[in-house]
Parts: structure tokens; C-alpha cells; sequence
């Protein structure tokens, strides 16, 4: 029969197909090369696979790979989309990462181009080991069915095993040690350090945390944990064996400050580590270690403070009590919340505290108080409320409800914890340079303490002037502070020296016999550091001439040297140092975004030219931490560490973890800010 006989030629179409004839080949963007005409009726092309059109407009459709929007009405054919197919960047990706190699794939990264998609062996191991690094994980989680059922279901490499992975990250570790190790020993990096012993709970060993602290060639501060040592006790003898030990092992010789909490052991083992630290070199340590310890100031602030909340620890019980029992139950808060409504008191929070942290303390009383009209509804009005305070907690009744006598206490106490509040922010920043501002929160607490000491109010003043006490007790009177405290905030262009005697006039009055002997005591130690720090640049720099052998270069100085002379016998005023001319430059008034905060680095950055010799002082001073809250939070990363799944981990290989955690992150954090900058650029 002949195809003449099929109607609109279906007969021939399949013919065609039964007598094994081949059609052409498709070309790669996967169009067919066969004429429309003689495909079935309702058959698509094979550009289809890669276009789907809208579903609330049929005439566009999008790219599966660019998401890019097209038109495509059904008389217009699709060669602009076979055209699209050739250019699209992501299409071109999926079809080289189709191919049999693998390891050729591609996809597009953030700034546009072509980057591997699919990685090496190795590198799934690296991103494997800093998985269980930078997680906090446990090292079995690598042989887990739940890990393995993930790399199965994404087509990746076979997880190595829990040994193999040990191994990577102590092999990890100690090449990243050798780096900063090479960074210190090259840079020759003088460091700020704090140091503090916390005792695991799962296994009941005490570890010595070691952070160094300094500002980098860029002027950006660093923060870096270079020892996490299992110790046998808390004596003043071990804590400065420790510190020499992980000192000798990263190669540091120069310190410019430790900064520790008040023990009592601290202070011994400070004594211990000048004795044999200066014995390294000449210059390891600076000013002889005359101002060596800095005593934490957070950890003085929060001594004071709890003997406060000590006195009127009943009432802020009572308030605590209360507080719990109105977020204890949805009925109660709901019951709460009418009498909120009643009092005409705009809703809010109510914030529970922990009992060994004081500030979380006054934010609780802060909001408790002002919610004070309602808790009194409470009192009057809601019997299980009062109720609640007549069961027994531990055989005694429970302490409450709070009456007006102890609403009138904590509402004195609120008064002083303001002061403190606001201080221990600044002070316990490890993260930015605060080392300027300490001296002024310092301040500002004694003179707000000195001001309510004179309040008409007995009880207020009562309260005002035993807390004074305490302050100077803790202080050891203000004169006897560290004075690099005073020092840091002259290296603020805002403020240099004229800071430092509006504090003065302020703590000690103007013109008095103190005032004057606090100002000559910060200069002679500007002056001290000055010469020290020239001596050393001018011995390192005939050192350097030494050398190279720079004999005309020795014998211009003679000259201008008796060209100095020579100035100075006529009459002619030489210009002064570097010191001088900073402190008698007018001070930095900067417009400051609100809300910004003024970048001192920055500034040193810039100037370092102009004043070579007060930059270096200024990077070692701008350096110190004034509290070791630095050390205190690597604790709460170490106790995820030495968590009771891996109480089994040796002494050596709780440091490798957490010293990795705390570098790779700060690495993650660097380059998340770098690609932060990028795009702020190209916007």
C-alpha cells in the first residue's frame, strides 16, 4: 500500500520510523535538526527541556539554569531560545559538569565566573576535619550513619574514618601553629596577655587558658588563644610556669602586659614570671615590668556590685520569686497581663535573670520595677499569688511577696547598678580596642558615687557611701591604679592629656597638691616610655647601619648634630620630639555618624609616618585588655569541647580542638567581612 492512502501522511511518518533510517544528530544546545513539518502533531522541541513557560502567562517562559525571563508566543518559534542556550553561563556550567569527567565540573561563583563544582578528595577531608572543628562536634560523628546517609544522598566522597580525621586535625593544628609561630618570630610581635583557670565539670580537670592580644601590621587588633594548659592546681607558682612554658613554646620574648582577676595567687605568680621573663632579654619586658599586672577590671567591678546586691539580697529574692511565678503558667502571666491593663502600664517583657550574673539581675529588676503598680494588684488581689509564697523551697518558705519596703530598696539599688552597668559593657569588650575608654568609665562610677553620697535621701546616701568604700578599697585608692590605664587614653587624638586633667580636677580638685602629682606621674611615664622606645629604634637602626655599613651615613649625623649645637648656642629654637609636638597638637574633633564609634586605630594608621616612635607605643598600649573577659569566654566554647561524649579526649588534644575552634573562626570571620567589603564596592 502505498503512502498515498494514509490520510495527512501519518502512513509515511511511520514507515520512516520502521525502515531504520537515522535522523541527524542534535546539536548541542539540544535542538533537532529535523524540520518542524515532519514531527507528530503536540510533539515538542527539544529547547523544551531547558525553557518552561509561565503558568499566568504562556507567551514567557524562564531558563531552568539563569532563571532569565523570555518571550516565547507560539508563533515566534524558538531560535532566540536555542540563541539564549549558547550564551547562558549556568547552562554552560551544567552541560561541562554532565561530561564524564567530573573533576572538570562548573558553576558559577558570587562575583560571576566559573568555579569547580565538583572538589577533590582532599578537600572533602579538609572541610570534613573543620566540620568537626568549627561545630563543636564529637570526632565519632564523621563514622555516623546520619553523616554517611548525607554524602550518599548528594552524590559526595565516602567520609573518612574517626582516626584518619584525629590525625588531620592534629596534622591541621601544628601547621598552623608553625605559621603564627613564623608571624611572631619575624614581626618580632611584642603581645598583651590574659590568662584564667577554669575546671571542667564532665572530668573535673583544670585547664589555664593563654590569650595573646596585639595589633597587626594593618592596625587591626588580634585576639588569640596560644595555650589551653591542664594544670594541677591554682598556685601562684604553677600559673607562672605555665605562662613561661607556653611562651618559649610559641617563641614570644616581649610583653607588654598580663592582664588577671584579683585572686590572690594571680599576684604571686606575676611577681614570679617578671622575675624570670626579664632574665630573657633586654627589652622583653617594658619599664622594667613596673606596669606589668593589670588587674581585671570587670572583675572588680563585679566584686563591688555583689557586695551591693549582698545588703538587700532578701528583697531581691522576693522580687526574683515573684517574677517566676508570674512566667511560670500561661494562666498566671494571662492573669498578670490583666492587671498590667488595669494599672494603664504599656505591656512588655518580663525578663528572668541568672542568679550569678548581675547585670542579667538588673535588667530583670529594671523592667520588675516598672511593672512595680501591678505586682501590688497581685499582692491585693490574686490569692494563689500569695499563696504561692507559703509553699516551702528546700523546707524554707519561699522569700516574698515583695512589699513596699523591699520595692523602695531595689529601686535604690537600680540607681547604682545603672552606674555599673554601662561600664562593665565597655570594659569587658575583648573583640575592639577599649584599653582608652577604662580610665573614663572609671572615673565617671566615682564621681556618680561621690555625687548620690551627698543625696538628701539617708538610706540613698547611706548606701552611696559604703559602696565609695568599697570602691576604693578594691582600687586600692585611685592613685595607686595601674597608670597605663591613664596612659592609653592620652594615645586618643580626642582626648591626649586634656582628658587625663579633666579627670584630675574631677577626682581630686584643681590645683591641688594630688591633682599636680598625677599629672607629673602620667608624664614621666610618657616621658620613660618615650626614651625607651627610641633607644630601642635607634639601636636597631645602627644595627641595621652596622649591617650595611653605612660610614657616611654615621658621619652626617655628627654633623647634624653639631649643626644641632651649633642652633642651640645662637638662640635658634630646635623643634621639639615627637612627644611634645602630639601633646601640644590641638586635639582630633571628628564628625561621627550616631551610632558609629570613632576608629583610633585608623587614625594611628594614617599618622604612623608622622609619628614613628608614638606609633609603636601606641600599638602595644592600644593593645591591652583591661579585663580578662578574652580568656573567661573561651570557657564556654571548651565546656561544648570537654562535653561528657568527649570526656575521653587527652589534655593535648582538648587544646588542639579549641585552639583550632577559636583561629578558624576568627579566619571565617576576616574573610566573611572581606567579601562584605567586596560587595560593598561593586554596589
Amino acid at each position: 500500500m502505498d503512502s498515498s492512502s494514509f490520510p495527512n501522511g501519518e502512513g509515511l511518518d511511520n514507515e520512516t520510523a520502521d525502515s531504520g533510517k537515522q535522523k541527524a544528530p542534535d546539536d548541542p544546545s539540544g535542538a533537532t535538526s529535523q524540520p518542524k513539518k515532519e514531527k507528530e502533531q503536540g510533539e515538542r522541541a527539544d529547547v523544551w527541556d531547558h525553557f518552561t513557560k509561565h503558568k499566568d502567562n504562556r507567551d514567557f517562559c524562564f531558563c531552568h539554569y539563569c532563571q532569565h525571563n523570555l518571550s516565547c508566543p507560539t508563533k515566534s518559534g524558538t531560535s532566540h531560545l536555542k540563541r539564549h542556550l549558547k550564551t547562558c553561563k549556568a547552562y554552560l556550567a551544567w552541560l561541562d559538569g554532565s561530561q564524564d569527567n567530573t573533576q572538570q565540573q562548573k558553576q558559577i561563583n558570587q562575583e560571576g565566573g566559573l568555579k569547580d563544582a565538583r572538589v577533590s578528595k582532599a578537600v572533602f577531608d579538609e572541610a570534613c576535619d573543620m566540620m568537626l572543628v568549627i561545630g563543636e562536634l564529637p570526632l565519632s560523628f564523621i563514622e555516623s550513619e546520619a553523616f554517611k546517609n548525607f554524602c550518599s544522598m548528594c552524590n559526595l566522597y565516602q567520609p573518612h574514618s574517626r582516626r584518619t580525621s584525629t590525625r588531620n586535625i592534629v596534622e591541621m593544628y601544628v601547621k598552623r601553629k608553625a605559621a603564627l609561630k613564623e608571624l611572631f618570630l619575624s614581626n618580632k610581635q611584642r603581645v598583651s596577655l590574659t590568662t584564667d583557670i577554669w575546671v571542667a565539670s564532665p572530668t573535673g580537670a583544670s585547664y589555664m587558658v593563654i590569650t595573646a592580644h596585639y595589633i597587626d601590621t594593618h592596625w587591626r587588633l588580634k585576639k588569640l588563644i596560644i595555650g589551653f594548659k591542664s594544670v594541677t592546681d591554682h598556685k601562684g607558682q604553677t600559673i607562672s610556669n605555665v605562662l613561661l612554658e607556653c611562651l618559649a613554646e610559641w617563641g614570644i620574648k616581649k610583653v607588654f602586659c598580663v592582664t588577671v582577676d584579683n585572686a590572690t595567687s594571680n599576684s604571686l605568680a606575676l611577681r614570679n614570671f617578671e622575675k624570670s621573663f626579664a632574665e630573657i632579654s633586654h627589652d622583653s619586658l617594658v619599664l622594667s615590668g613596673e606596669f606589668l599586672h593589670m588587674r581585671c577590671n570587670a572583675h572588680i567591678l563585679n566584686l563591688i556590685v555583689n557586695d551591693g546586691l549582698t545588703d538587700v539580697s532578701d528583697s531581691v529574692a522576693a522580687i526574683r520569686n515573684a517574677v517566676t511565678y508570674v512566667r511560670s503558667t500561661t494562666n498566671r502571666l494571662n492573669s498578670f497581663d490583666l492587671k498590667v491593663d488595669a494599672a494603664r502600664i504599656k505591656r512588655g517583657s518580663l525578663p528572668m535573670d541568672v542568679k550569678t550574673r548581675w547585670n542579667s539581675t538588673y535588667l530583670m529588676l529594671t523592667k520588675a520595677i516598672k511593672f512595680k503598680a501591678a505586682f501590688q494588684k497581685m499582692y491585693a488581689e490574686d490569692k494563689p499569688y500569695n499563696d504561692y509564697f507559703l509553699e516551702l523551697d528546700k523546707g524554707n518558705k519561699k522569700i516574698g511577696p515583695p512589699e513596699m519596703l523591699d520595692w523602695s530598696k531595689v529601686e535604690r539599688l537600680e540607681k547604682f547598678l545603672a552606674i555599673f552597668y554601662e561600664s562593665t559593657l565597655v570594659v569587658s569588650g575583648s573583640t575592639s580596642v577599649n584599653s582608652f575608654k577604662c580610665y573614663g568609665e572609671i572615673v565617671d562610677i566615682c564621681t556618680s558615687l561621690r555625687e548620690l553620697s551627698y543625696s538628701f535621701d539617708q538610706e540613698l546616701k547611706k548606701n552611696a557611701t559604703d559602696m565609695l568604700k568599697k570602691f576604693d578599697k578594691y582600687w586600692e585608692g585611685l592613685k595607686n591604679m595601674n597608670k597605663m590605664l591613664i596612659v592609653a587614653t592620652v594615645f586618643d587624638p580626642r582626648k591626649k592629656m586634656k582628658f587625663a586633667e579633666l579627670c584630675f580636677d574631677d577626682l581630686f580638685g584643681k590645683e591641688t597638691v594630688e591633682n599636680k602629682e598625677m599629672q607629673t606621674s602620667v608624664k614621666d611615664i610618657l616621658r620613660s616610655l618615650f626614651d625607651e622606645y627610641s633607644l630601642r629604634l635607634e639601636q636597631s637602626t645602627e644595627r641595621w647601619d652596622d649591617d650595611l655599613d653605612l660610614v657616611s651615613s654615621r658621619k652626617r649625623r655628627k654633623v647634624e648634630s653639631r649643626f644641632t649645637e651649633m642652633q642651640n648656642e645662637k638662640g635658634v629654637k630646635v623643634s621639639t620630639d615627637e612627644l611634645d609636638v602630639y601633646l601640644k597638637e590641638s586635639c582630633e574633633t571628628p564628625d561621627v555618624m550616631h551610632g558609629m564609634e570613632y576608629d583610633v586605630l585608623s587614625w594611628w594608621k594614617v599618622n604612623a609616618h608622622k609619628y614613628p616612635i608614638l606609633a609603636e607605643i601606641a600599638r602595644d598600649v592600644l593593645a591591652v585588655q583591661v579585663s580578662s573577659v578574652a580568656s573567661e569566654s573561651a570557657f564556654s566554647t571548651s565546656g561544648r569541647i570537654i562535653s561528657p561524649a568527649r570526656s575521653s579526649l587527652t589534655h593535648y588534644m582538648v587544646e588542639v580542638l579549641m585552639c583550632l575552634d577559636q583561629w578558624m573562626k576568627q579566619d571565617i570571620s576576616l574573610s566573611q567581612k572581606c567579601l562584605q567589603f567586596h560587595k560593598y564596592l561593586l554596589t
